[in-house]
């Protein structure tokens, strides 16, 4: 489990000793809510203290996995917007290795990292395995089919039949990522907008757990 938390932080490049911090000051804040139930008298409200750890653990290790999505989308957008450079490198005359070089210089950081291990994979290996490998850190198959033929263009030159197949293949996955961009930017409104609901329904529920608890503490006075 430990190890699983820590490959997941150093894949998505964020900072260990301050996801760790984060997770213990969480949990030791909510473990202290269980004074108030000590001096209350009520052993009852232990389990919204219960409550409270499950949703802070809950929420603290699903963000992960919304950091990866985002981090995949942004990728994937700059995958699109790299990969429209590299096309006009090609047709002004660059070599497939050149334009590769040229274009990581534009890239973000994690797709800097992988242009420039396929860079240094090609100096080693002349077949299409570091084109393949490059593919394979994106999860849509297309990608691999797109970075074949840019390996098949490196023999058969720029103005081979295989550049044509490339630049179907990269405006057809083009037009479809600005569609599923648009399509998250609605989702995204439309989620905001439940938000305020779903904090007034928690906030309703805690006020009236606290009303029955005074409720019944009085009866039982009585």
């Amino acid at each position: 489990m430990i190890n699983k938390f820590k490959e997941t932080v150093i894949r998505l490049r964020l900072p260990l000793k301050r996801e760790i911090m984060f997770l213990v000051i969480g949990n030791l804040l909510c473990l202290s809510l269980s004074v108030i139930p000590i001096l209350m008298n009520n052993y009852y409200l232990f389990g919204f203290v219960g409550l409270f750890l499950f949703v802070f653990n809950f929420v603290f290790f699903f963000r992960y996995k919304t950091i990866e999505e985002k981090q995949n989308t942004e990728n994937l957008n700059d995958f699109v917007e790299l990969f429209n450079f590299f096309r006009i490198y090609i047709h002004n005359g660059f070599s497939v290795y050149c334009a590769l070089q040229e274009i990581k210089n534009f890239a973000n950081p994690i797709l800097n990292e992988r242009i420039d291990t396929l860079i240094k994979e090609i100096d080693n290996d002349k077949t299409v395995k570091p084109f393949i490998h490059f593919a394979e850190s994106f999860k849509e198959l297309v990608i691999e089919e797109m970075m074949i033929s840019i390996y098949q263009m490196v023999d058969d030159g720029n103005n081979s039949k295989y550049l044509s197949q490339f630049e179907l293949i990269f405006d057809k996955f083009s037009t479809l990522t600005h569609q599923k961009e648009l399509e998250r930017k609605e989702k995204r409104l439309t989620s905001t907008s439940y938000g305020p609901l779903i904090g007034s329904g928690v906030l309703i529920i805690m006020i009236t757990v606290g009303i029955l608890t005074i409720i019944g503490e009085m009866v039982n006075g009585i």
